[in-house]
């Protein structure tokens, strides 16, 4: 079982069935994506986000990070910022919603992350960010 570093684990009471299950398919969506290189994962979800015209409100948004983060739990492999920011963007298009994908890194020390954003701001990180990332791709 894996755990996300110094974010906070979903409330998974609040979520329901539906959400679980459709978790869990983008979850699965994403770790078969995640197969293939990088830039086939960002042109099906900038596709799939073109054909989705309603945007997540942010309630919706956390609720789709949560469902996510949840699926990821379960996972035997590695289940870190990519994988669930790529399961949470694959489980807004089931859900009819669009998020903005977002891939960043930072110096001193170099690190990468990703994550999703909704309404402008960025879902299930900690606030306020202790750097921030530079923004090297948004879908």
């Amino acid at each position: 079982m894996t755990s996300h570093m110094a974010l906070p684990q979903p409330d998974l009471q609040r979520l329901r069935l539906k959400d679980r299950l459709l978790g869990v398919l983008g979850f699965a969506a994403a770790i078969l994506l995640l197969r293939f290189p990088l830039k086939h994962g960002v042109a099906v979800v900038g596709r799939l986000n073109r054909s989705t015209p309603k945007p997540a409100a942010m309630a919706e948004a956390q609720t789709i990070v949560a469902a996510s983060r949840a699926a990821a739990r379960w996972f035997p492999g590695r289940a870190a910022c990519l994988e669930g920011s790529l399961a949470a963007a694959l489980t807004a298009v089931l859900m009819r919603r669009r998020v903005v994908w977002c891939i960043g890194a930072r110096l001193m020390p170099y690190t990468a992350h990703a994550w999703i954003e909704a309404d402008g701001r960025a879902i299930g990180e900690p606030l306020p960010p202790d750097r921030p990332y530079l923004l090297l791709l948004q879908t």
